[in-house]
């Protein structure tokens, strides 16, 4: 029996309209549509074009649909040139991935959840994450990705450039069993992927439910993740005027944000003023730097998918075992386990973790529930 909501989930991912599957199937557009609301079953020679043209295996769609699934902040993040269909795209890889993701921590010792859920100011809301989380007021943070997995926050890597789409979040599944959970791009800058990640900590925090402007929540988000990653504290101990590209560029590489966001900051907190504001961004722009910013900053990655892959199917993981396990193309699964990082790179590192210590799982694994 096919799943017509598991077609639709592929045919979404992969960016197709009805249309355009039903072309390369070679059948009628309302075909597929009566396939996805489940009026009709498709004949075993169109499921196995369907498998073959979308590269995932018949057992995907003969499985009951995921886990509820919430659009979290991604609609937060919509430009307004982003469309429909790309919002779509980023959702479906989104929830197939957490849904791997949960029948693998289904079967590890779960991190306990250390993320606060505040109604206070973005800024005060910031210090009290940083309290909580075991980080200092007034310090750069050497590997927030580490961090933030550490305080129970699921971090997924999707393996491709979703345009527009730096990162997004959302708490996952039915209270009181929610989850936070937050999905980055590939192919980001590493101050770019900090950045997004802070922003996204901001809407988990202050925003666990969606209410009120899309624009005064990434606002607030902007102002949290300004204050989780550039303390006030510390920006007005280390911004000293005369504020230069020059110097900013120093303060980069020990705060591992970009110099444009440190300007901003300079700005916010009145350190600098509009003139010398709107003087240094004409000067950033002028060296090419909106686009590509010198002092480069470590990409770190997410550990916790490929850290649990490991402990279930050994190392080297057994890409065969776990791509039967989640009803998935060993390609596609071995994709998403890459955009995951390895021990020896974890949180931007180049060797061996020590301090910055992933979540621990157990070396004893669950029985396997059927999946």
């Amino acid at each position: 029996m096919v799943n017509g909501d598991r077609v639709r989930q592929v045919r979404e991912l992969l960016g197709w309209t009805q249309t355009a599957f039903a072309q390369r199937l070679n059948v009628e557009q309302a075909t597929i549509a009566r396939i996805e609301k489940g009026d009709r079953q498709p004949s075993a020679s169109l499921l196995e074009a369907i498998a073959l043209q979308t590269g995932f295996p018949l057992a995907f769609f003969q499985q009951p649909s995921g886990p509820d699934f919430p659009m979290g902040s991604l609609l937060f993040r919509a430009h307004a040139t982003t469309t429909t269909r790309d919002r779509t795209e980023a959702y479906r890889y989104a929830q197939i991935i957490y849904e791997m993701a949960d029948r693998l921590a289904a079967r590890v010792t779960p991190i306990p959840l250390r993320l606060p859920q505040l109604s206070e100011t973005p800024h005060v809301a910031a210090r009290i994450t940083r309290s909580m989380l075991g980080l200092s007021p007034d310090t750069p943070i050497p590997t927030l990705l580490s961090v933030v997995e550490r305080a129970g926050v699921l971090v997924l890597a999707i393996p491709v450039d979703l345009e527009e789409r730096d990162a997004f979040s959302l708490w996952a599944g039915v209270d009181p069993a929610r989850r936070p959970v937050i999905f980055i791009s590939a192919g980001r800058p590493g101050d770019r992927v900090r950045y997004s990640i802070a922003h996204e900590v901001g809407h988990l925090v202050l925003h666990p439910t969606i209410k009120g402007q899309i624009s005064d929540a990434e606002k607030e988000a902007d102002q949290f993740a300004a204050e989780l990653l550039m303390p006030e504290i510390a920006m007005r101990r280390e911004l000293v005027p005369p504020v230069t590209l020059t110097s900013v560029s120093r303060l980069k590489a020990r705060w591992r944000v970009a110099i444009q966001a440190l300007v901003r900051r300079a700005f916010e907190l009145e350190i600098i003023t509009k003139r010398q504001y709107t003087y240094l961004f004409e000067q950033i722009g002028a060296r090419g730097w909106r686009t590509s910013e010198p002092v480069e900053v470590p990409i770190e990655k997410p550990r916790a998918f490929k850290k649990m892959a490991e402990v279930i199917y050994g190392l080297p993981i057994n890409y065969e075992r776990l791509a039967s396990d989640l009803r998935a193309s060993t390609r596609f699964v071995k994709a998403i386990v890459d955009a995951h990082a390895d021990r020896s790179e974890f949180g931007g590192n180049s060797g061996p973790i020590t301090s910055s210590r992933g979540p621990r799982f157990p070396s004893r694994v669950l029985p396997l529930r059927r999946l």
